[in-house]
């Protein structure tokens, strides 16, 4: 993939630029307005304060160790903690890249921290844009691969019943470090929610609702069911990759549950990036002309 320049895919300028000063609520708006889960802040748009992710907002919400809601912190409403700064959720060093470098440099560097994303710089330190997984899965083109979604799938699977609640989901990706959960309702999968569908509900004109009529503080107690997707796409364990890239891109979704006689496992993005090129006898081709990535078994 060295034909490709980081620049002919990867987002400039970035989709969304805060100051460390900026409040909870404002990160969760224009992230659900731009559709990103990581945003760069910046004082001046120009030198790089840091990095804030969805998954440090819910982690700061409830899921994790920067949990500051009421329940963490004594006098403390969750309404309070989404008007404050998100100063000290801010990853003040990221891993970062160079926008003049190749993209295998760079898949190389996110794939040996295992990030999604990757603020890009120019060479005198300034602030170039951004690079995603989604850049990346991008280029990937829906020919036979001759590997078996199986293969590179994750597994366990891990669920949510559909009785639990906001809170229970965000302490869930926290703790496994996920972004996507299906919800069963009794042997079945019912929905999935997505750390985006959890941005979305936060922002949401509903949520302002509670918060201006005095009710924020049932907020986290949400039924997951109201803010998941019903029917997420599934596919088969034993289908060549190839189909998997059909449905995830015609359905502008970056994962898949993996159903063979039950649930077993997640296909997405980050697993085509982080476990195919080290799959035995696969390699990377590129097809300049169309801006695509050719990848297959080659050898077995």
């Amino acid at each position: 993939m060295s034909c490709f320049p980081a620049a002919t895919i990867a987002r400039h300028p970035p989709a969304v630029v805060l100051s460390e000063n900026a409040s909870v609520m404002d990160a969760l708006k224009q992230m659900n307005e731009k559709s990103v889960r990581h945003a760069i802040v910046s004082e001046d748009g120009v030198q790089l304060t840091g990095l804030v992710s969805a998954k440090d907002l819910l982690n700061f919400l409830g899921g994790g160790d920067k949990f500051a809601s009421v329940f963490a912190v004594s006098g403390r409403s969750i309404q309070s903690v989404l008007a404050s700064p998100i100063a000290p959720i801010v990853n003040r060093r990221p891993i970062l890249g160079k926008v003049s470098s190749t993209l295998p440099e760079l898949m190389s560097i996110m794939a040996k921290h295992d990030i999604g994303v990757l603020p890009l710089m120019n060479e005198d330190g300034t602030i170039w844009g951004v690079l995603s997984e989604r850049h990346l899965f991008s280029l990937f083109d829906a020919q036979q691969m001759f590997v078996r979604v199986s293969e590179i799938m994750s597994a366990p699977l891990v669920t949510l019943d559909i009785r639990s609640s906001l809170l229970d989901a965000m302490r869930v990706m926290i703790k496994n470090d996920i972004r996507r959960i299906p919800i069963t309702k009794g042997l079945d999968i019912w929905g999935i929610v997505t750390v985006k569908d959890i941005i979305r509900f936060l922002a949401s004109q509903y949520v302002d609702s509670l918060i201006d009529k005095g009710l924020s503080e049932y907020l986290l107690s949400v039924n997951i069911s109201k803010i998941a997707t019903m029917n997420p796409k599934t596919v088969d364990p034993d289908l060549d990759l190839c189909d998997a890239v059909k449905v995830m891109k015609a359905s502008n979704i970056g994962s898949l549950v993996v159903v063979s006689e039950k649930p077993i496992g997640m296909l997405t993005e980050r697993d085509f990036l982080l476990k195919l090129p080290k799959l035995r006898g696969v390699e990377f081709m590129t097809d300049v002309s169309r801006n695509r990535v050719l990848v297959g078994r080659i050898h077995f």
